[in-house]
This record gives C-alpha cells, structure tokens and sequence, in this order.
C-alpha cells in the first residue's frame, strides 16, 4: 500500500518537475576520476527517483520471507490461544478429555506455553489419570523452568490434595529453599508443618506469615500459641528451655497457658524453683487458675510457705474457688484438717463440684463422720452423673 502511494508521488513530482524544467533542462556533470558523465537535470531527477524505488523495491523482496514467516507464526499463536480458551471452556463444561486434548495441541504454539501446560495437566487429573497429569508438569518444567514457583505449587495443591503430604512437604519445600519469601508456598507449608510437628520451621516461617498470610488476627495468635506450646513440650534441659523462653514473643509470655505449659515443663524437668518464680511473678498481677494448679504440683518441704502464699492470693483475688480448694488440699497433706475442712466448705459453698465434695468425704472420714462423708461422696458422684449425662 504504501510502496504504491510512493510510485504515484514520484510519477507526479517528475511531471510537475519536467514543466519547470522544460524551458531550462539544465545541466549535471558528474566527474569521477577519469571519467565524466554529463545528463540534464530533468534526466538526474528521474534517474535517481527510479534508482531510489528500485532499491526500496528490493529491500521489500528482502524482508518478504521474515514476514511472511513472522505472518505464519502470529497465525499460529492466534489459533493455540483460541484452543487454549476453548480448553477453559469445555474444562467448565465438564469435556475434561476435549480440553486436555486441545490444551495439548495450543502447548506448542500459544503465547502463555506454561498455563498451557497446567491446564492440560488439570484436565488430566479431571479425569483421574494422574500419571498424565504428572506428565504434563515434569514436561511443564523441563521445557519452561523459569515458572518452576506456579508449576510447583499447582503440583503441591494437587499432592496435597490427594493426601500425599510427605510428597506436597517436597515439592513446596523446593519452592521454600529457592525462595524464601513465597507466602503462597509458606501458606500450604504452614499446614504440612503441623501435621509432621515440624515447629521450629513453622516458628521460622512467623514473620512471613504475620505479614503477609490470609491469617485473621486471631488465628494467627493461635498458630504463634500452638507452636510456641509444642516448642516447649519438645524442650528438655534448662538451658534449652530458657533460650527458648528469652525467643519467645513478649505478648506470648504474658498468656497464661503458654507460661503454664512452660511452668509444667520446668517441673517436668526438675527445674522446680525457675517455675515457681515465674508463677510468683505472673500471679502478682494477674489471676490464672491453670497456674495455681500447676504451683501445687511444686515439692514444698514446709507446707506453711505455699499456704501462705494461697492466702496471700486469696487477700488480692478474693475467695476464687480454685484457691479455696488450693488451700485446702494444701492443708489436707498437711493433716491441718480443721484448716482444710474450713477452706473447703468455703470452695463448696461457692463452688459446689464433684472435687471438692471428694475432698469434704475424706477429711469427714478422719473424723470419723462415716454418713455424713457417704452423704457428701454421693452429692459428689450425682453431680458428676448430671454433668456427664449434659455432655
């Protein structure tokens, strides 16, 4: 189109030049060493006119195999793309072998080869031929492994959805090692690490979760809870359990059933005196029920410093079932039995449960007061039966 539109301008511009120039030719001479050419200017002109087209002529009838090759291939990739689309099309319709068979065929020539690839390998799994499908994404990496992070995860959704975890712990671990940052990869991690107790590589992986995971805020300080628990349940060893405990979140230490847990543990491992410091510690300002359960577990040769300590509790927090109960037991073992007797008719009156009316029975047997011990045992198991019938 073009090329025509020059031919008619020069035609034109050499008729228009050719009445200017009738009158007075002119004259050109041209002197290359020996030698002279001599022409009028009219001649000049169109001669180097047709020597202008003639060689754009001819870059023309050069570039015609690039274009016509480059035509070819524009074609090809317009038709791969519309089997592709077809591919998603018949895929939501249910033609799962239709669409794997043209997502295969648009592989070659389309202009997103990789998603090709993935969808021919999602239509075979559609048909539950998963060896094709494992096919299709060997061949997806092979051929295009710059995407290896889509084609690993599309992989890992599926190994995990078909429960093949250790083999979706693998794959997504491959994608963790290469790039440390990937939150979708992190996101399916995060469940494959609870499920093999993998808690220090949950723990590592927090602080990408807390800044970019689907996570509400309150699941996620749930996560942190659990890991940090299981962390604490797998530590042994005081020095263990105190870098543990220096690594662990502030907001963290301050929860009751993190610090109960990890009170728990010290006892476990006979660190008797770091567990009721931090017991102390937390109960000067805070109320938990867990820990003072947990501090009655602590060996005290003299019965008088934890019974202080119940009293002292009870003067801040009031007359708290569990520290009426607490106190009790305290002077139980103790054989303070008119102390324990006092404290826990005070628990029953405020909190009258099976516990504490087994604790009532007995001291009642000590004094020898066998029907009214039987009487209390049997209001025990009656509202043992009724909350168990509730259930």
């Amino acid at each position: 189109m073009k090329f025509g539109l020059y031919v008619v301008l020069a035609i034109l511009f050499s008729a228009f030049m050719t009445q200017i120039l009738v009158k007075d030719p002119g004259y050109v001479a041209i002197h290359f060493q020996s030698y002279v050419v001599e022409m009028s200017l009219i001649v000049f002109i169109v001669s180097s006119v047709l020597i202008i087209l003639l060689l754009t002529a001819i870059k023309k009838i050069l570039r015609s195999p690039r274009l016509i090759i480059k035509k070819t291939r524009t074609h090809k990739q317009k038709k791969a793309n519309q089997l592709l689309e077809k591919s998603f099309l018949e895929m939501a319709q249910g033609k799962y072998s239709k669409a794997e068979k043209n997502a295969s065929k648009a592989v070659k020539n389309c202009s997103t080869p990789v998603l090709a690839y993935i969808q021919a390998a999602l239509s075979a799994d559609a048909q539950k031929n998963h060896a094709g499908r494992d096919e299709w994404i060997k061949k997806a990496f092979e051929k295009h492994a710059y995407a290896e992070d889509v084609i690993f995860l599309t992989q890992g959704k599926l190994q995990i959805r078909d429960k093949r975890y250790e083999d979706a712990r693998a794959t997504l671990g491959k994608m963790a090692e290469k790039n440390n940052d990937n939150i979708a990869a992190f996101e399916l991690l995060k469940d494959l690490y609870v499920r093999f107790g993998e808690w220090e590589k949950l723990s590592e992986s927090l602080p990408l979760l807390r800044k970019n995971s689907s996570l509400s805020e309150k699941e996620f300080d749930e996560l942190e809870l659990k890991i940090f628990d299981k962390r604490i349940d797998n530590s042994s060893g005081e020095e263990a359990l105190k870098t543990l405990w220096k690594d662990t979140p502030k907001n963290l230490k301050k929860n009751p059933i993190l610090l109960n847990a990890f009170c728990l543990r010290l006892i476990n491992q006979n660190l008797e005196d770091i567990s009721e410091k931090e017991i102390l510690s937390y109960m000067k300002r805070n109320y938990s029920e867990a820990l003072i359960k947990t501090y009655l577990k602590i060996n005290h040769s003299d019965p008088q410093k934890p019974l202080k300590k119940i009293n002292q509790w009870i003067e801040n927090y009031g007359n708290q079932p569990e520290l009426l109960t607490s106190a009790a037991k305290i002077c139980k073992k103790a054989k303070l039995w008119d102390q324990a007797k006092d404290f826990i008719e005070e628990a029953i009156n405020v909190n009258p449960t099976t516990e504490n009316l087994f604790i009532l029975g007995e001291i009642l047997f000590h004094f020898g007061k066998i029907n009214s011990a039987c009487e209390t045992y049997r209001k025990g198991l009656n509202i043992k039966l009724s909350n168990e019938s509730n259930e």
